[in-house]
């Protein structure tokens, strides 16, 4: 499908990368709240009168929402750095994977990225398969839920505001996109 340049601009008021760094403080929002809650209740599996598996009843939520965070934000940096992943009125398929390490090796704008490595993984393991979905695809396509542990969460926080803070100093300067998009934003 073909859009006309009316559309093409209108689609950038969306698709810009404030609008990714936005959703992504939304969801780190909304994640925080679940954090918060965690401990309060739980469900556990039980065979023969003993406990199998324990879930805390906000893990899953708070996993999905972490890494639907970082996932945005990610991609706030891919078009920040390119804006030609948005030029065509759709977002190209470069960037349209749920696979944060893909998304990170995108970019050349975030730091640490061998570093944090193993946070990509984990948050993009449960942001494909378990933390979306009850099952995998097929038989052969089952995770199992993982914990978001105390050294987890602390690691995607910190790296949540890292990026934001650079995010935040990038827009400020501003964002020239396609057909004469310009957009330079202040944070109070």
């Amino acid at each position: 499908m073909s859009f006309n340049d009316e559309q093409k601009q209108r689609f950038l008021g969306a698709a810009n990368p404030h609008q990714w760094y936005r959703t992504s403080n939304n969801l780190h929002s909304q994640a925080l709240i679940l954090w918060d809650n965690r401990g309060r209740g739980h469900t556990t599996l039980m065979k023969d009168g003993q406990p199998v598996m324990v879930w805390d009843d906000v893990n899953k939520g708070t996993f999905l929402l972490a890494a639907f965070a970082m996932e945005n934000m990610l991609k706030a940096f891919c078009i920040y750095e390119d804006p030609s992943l948005v030029s065509e009125g759709r977002i190209d398929k470069k960037i349209t994977t749920h696979k944060l390490w893909k998304l990170v090796e995108r970019t050349s704008l975030i730091p640490y990225k061998s570093r944090d490595k193993w946070v990509f993984d984990m948050l993009s393991s449960g942001n494909e398969s378990w933390a979306r979905y009850p099952c995998g695809l097929n038989a052969n396509d089952i995770e199992f839920e993982r914990q978001f542990t105390m050294h987890l969460w602390k690691r995607y926080c910190s790296m949540i505001l890292v990026y934001r803070t650079k995010m935040e100093k990038l827009l400020s300067k501003g964002w020239t996109g396609p057909y004469g998009f310009y957009g330079k934003w202040t944070f109070t």
